[in-house]
């Protein structure tokens, strides 16, 4: 849990402790399991409100899709991070070496169980998004070792698509569809 901490708050020496050692990626894997119970249980719990008794079955599937999202949006992300950090950037890290350090920043996105919070609570689970896109630089640019722009560009991009793009074609929309109407 200390590195988990300690990456979320941007501490770039934390990146130097990860190794090809498999606990750590279980760990990273742990955490980015942890955050995506908390996303799909805070979207859960969002269309719950108004959800008539039978549509319990889709608000299930609503929960599975939005665990399935942020796990294979990690993979994406770091897919992302690898093509264009090493190929583009001339970075040296391995895939797994981005996968272990972009899992360690998956923490902010628990802040998505606070999206019924009546004040700001929408707002803080989005600001869980900016958080951890930017501790997903921070990990990029001590994994790569290369200068901050380059992260920012090969972090961004693969944020993108996997925490903003696959979130929100594949959960969140198809939910606000099938519970507005």
């Amino acid at each position: 849990m200390n590195r988990i901490f300690r990456a979320t708050l941007f501490d770039g020496s934390v990146y130097g402790e990860i190794d090809d050692q498999p606990e750590h990626m279980f760990r990273a894997l742990g955490m980015v399991f942890v955050a995506a119970i908390a996303f799909g249980a805070g979207v859960w719990s969002f269309f719950r409100q108004d959800a008539q008794p039978e549509e319990l079955m889709d608000l299930n599937l609503v929960l599975f899709l939005g665990i399935s999202t942020i796990v294979m949006g990690w993979i994406v992300w770091a897919g992302f991070a690898w093509a264009l950090g090493t190929k583009l950037f001339g970075g040296t890290a391995g895939y797994r070496v981005l996968l272990r350090a972009l899992g360690l920043t998956y923490l902010p996105i628990c802040l998505w169980l606070m999206v019924n919070v009546t004040f700001g609570g929408t707002v803080l689970s989005f600001a869980g998004h900016i958080w951890i896109l930017t501790a997903g630089i921070a990990a990029i640019k001590h994994v790569e070792n290369f200068a901050w722009w380059k992260a920012a560009i090969s972090g961004t991009i693969g944020w993108f698509w996997a925490l903003i793009m696959m979130p929100l074609f594949l959960v969140l929309l198809p939910a606000i569809e099938q519970f507005a109407s």
